[in-house]
């Protein structure tokens, strides 16, 4: 009788533990769960974010002959994924306000697929820089606006991306506000102009 009363204890005592170890497994699985909807939520919360484009110096001289080109950059804010840096593009036109248009600008402006010799994009890790050439005095302004189609981050498994592709959709093409520029161009040595108006 003993016996049998020293073996049901220990059979309660493994039967406890063994409860113990399942809750604490179930708890840790509930945690792991709740981490992971965060994160993909957090990430998703990332991707409806608006991708915003900064253009720091927004007004720049550059004078004929020089020995390098005219160089402005680009930088967008908003990017999520490496991913991204390789599938943003980059668009480039004269303001529709701009007092002149320079020679040899094409119809349509310039992108990362359709550039000219003398006025170029380079970019670089996401970033990119306005290459140009201007031949003619004046005051030009541009616009300039970036776009790209979301892509889902690589490192995470079939499972997450299925649960973020949920969230925030697939092959969402997304875009900047347009921003603009101004350069200015004068000769050697010469002086920039400046128009007055005079009122009565």
């Amino acid at each position: 009788m003993k016996k049998n009363m020293v073996y049901f204890v220990l059979y309660m005592v493994i039967l406890v533990e063994l409860l113990i170890v399942i809750t604490e497994r179930d708890e840790l699985e509930a945690k792991e769960h709740e981490i992971r909807d965060k994160m993909i939520s957090t990430l998703a919360k990332s991707y409806r974010q608006p991708v915003i484009l900064s253009v720091p110096q927004r007004e720049s001289e550059f004078t004929i002959g020089s020995k390098e080109p005219h160089k402005v950059v680009m930088t967008p804010a908003g990017l999520v994924s490496e991913e991204e840096k390789d599938h943003l593009n980059y668009f480039i036109d004269i303001d529709p306000k701009s007092k002149k248009k320079p020679s040899g600008w094409p119809d349509g402006g310039i992108n990362l697929h359709n550039m000219t010799e003398r006025y170029k994009i380079i970019k670089n890790n996401g970033n990119a820089i306005f290459v140009s050439n201007l031949p003619a005095v004046g005051q030009y302004t541009f616009q300039v606006y970036c776009e790209l189609e979301r892509q889902l981050p690589s490192y995470l498994t079939e499972e997450l991306l299925d649960q973020l592709r949920e969230e925030v959709g697939e092959h969402q093409l997304v875009a900047s506000e347009k921003v603009g520029f101004q350069i200015n161009v004068k000769r050697k040595g010469g002086v920039r102009t400046m128009e007055a108006e005079i009122s009565f």
